[in-house]
């Protein structure tokens, strides 16, 4: 069963005859994708009905916008037609966007006083890998703080019960929101849900705030993962995905049975591509680590990779720039080959074709300013 078809058949369900479950959990991280900026503008609370009515003034042709935010699109307007979801309500909207950081956010109330949290993670641009290799020496990025500052704003002072998660990034940010959160709102979290989401440094991951929460984590990653294997974490339940493409990253490839996703083992490329972050990750300290991911995105840039599929056909280049970097240590440098050549193996049947209008340049992203994302959406600084 389909992502689409569990919405048609469990749609037809309230939360009160079938209570919510992890594959609810997965799409309410999905809708945080979704282009609000132009229906919030300050505190207002629409039901998933009500955007979606906006939203067909918004885009009455085709949506022209990346990969993420399309989905999110198209699974708003699915659930919009459907009982169990067409009345939850969208509020606390935040967007923050810059040349330092890209954060959004939203509530969803999908019954009285039980909201999902649901945090914004990223598509498959190289900047989404750039933020991701940078959780592997900076703890507490920019995103973090705003997602903890988010939840001490609006859940310090109420009765709400909560779920806190997101996909990719975004369940990163809910795993350290709910962390470092103050202990009225950590009181409420029911629940912590990542959705193929990066884990955390190996301190992080040892220290009594990981240790207070990691009961309530719920990790789902895909049996060939590659976002959802990095750095350290536990609690993964390994699911099975219908394509052993990149596209595995995307909850609409992940098979359901029941009202639950089909449980799976990890492939063995998933498991060598972890292992060579982690010698990577543990090999370097903070300052070799920040000039590695640095160095790495400009020999992206010289090697004119706009996307993950790039670098099979321009491999032999990607090397050549690697060794003749300055920037690398001869040890990083084999890390960096390494891990391209797995890269390259997790991702041999992937056609450009499946992704084509559905990647954005990478490097008008890794440039960015605000102009560049407000052609995307206009900022909502919170």
């Amino acid at each position: 069963m389909t992502i689409y078809e569990y919405i048609k058949e469990t749609g037809k369900l309230s939360f009160k005859e079938e209570k919510i479950n992890e594959i609810d959990y997965a799409l309410f991280s999905f809708l945080s994708y979704a282009d609000y900026s132009k229906i919030f503008k300050g505190e207002e609370r629409y039901t998933i009905e009500e955007i979606v009515k906006m939203h067909n003034q918004l885009y009455p042709k085709r949506d022209h916008s990346v990969i993420a935010v399309k989905e999110g699109h198209k699974i708003l307007k699915e659930m919009s037609k459907y009982k169990r979801y067409k009345d939850c309500i969208i509020y606390n909207h935040s967007y923050i966007a810059n040349d330092r950081v890209q954060f959004g956010a939203i509530s969803i109330e999908y019954e009285p006083n039980k909201v999902f949290v649901s945090f914004e993670g990223t598509d498959q641009t190289f900047v989404g890998w750039k933020e991701n290799f940078i959780l592997s020496y900076d703890a507490h990025t920019e995103s973090h703080e705003y997602a903890i500052k988010y939840l001490n704003k609006y859940f310090t002072w109420n009765n709400k019960d909560l779920i806190v998660g997101g996909h990719s990034k975004g369940g990163n940010l809910a795993l350290v929101g709910s962390m470092y959160c103050n202990i009225l709102v950590r009181r409420k979290i029911k629940k912590v849900f990542g959705a193929d989401s990066p884990g955390l440094l190996e301190s992080e991951y040892k220290s009594s705030r990981y240790e207070r929460i990691k009961n309530k984590y719920l990790h789902i990653i895909p049996n060939n993962s590659v976002v959802g294997i990095l750095l350290y974490h536990s609690n993964d339940k390994v699911i099975k995905a219908t394509t052993k493409t990149i596209l595995t990253h995307n909850i609409l490839y992940w098979n359901i049975i029941d009202n639950r996703f089909e449980r799976s083992t990890l492939n063995p490329l998933s498991k060598e591509l972890d292992k060579e972050i982690k010698k990577w990750v543990n090999q370097c300290n903070k300052e070799d680590k920040e000039e590695f991911v640095n160095e790495f995105v400009n020999i992206l840039k010289k090697a004119n990779v706009t996307s993950i599929l790039d670098l099979k056909e321009k491999k032999s280049n990607i090397i050549k720039l690697i060794y003749d970097s300055k920037g690398m240590s001869p040890q990083a440098k084999k890390v960096v080959e390494d891990l391209i050549s797995i890269l390259i193996k997790c991702f041999k049947d992937t056609k450009k074709e499946e992704l084509k209008n559905s990647i954005s340049n990478i490097f008008t992203i890794l440039n960015r300013g605000k102009n560049a994302i407000n052609k995307k959406r206009k900022t909502v600084d919170q």
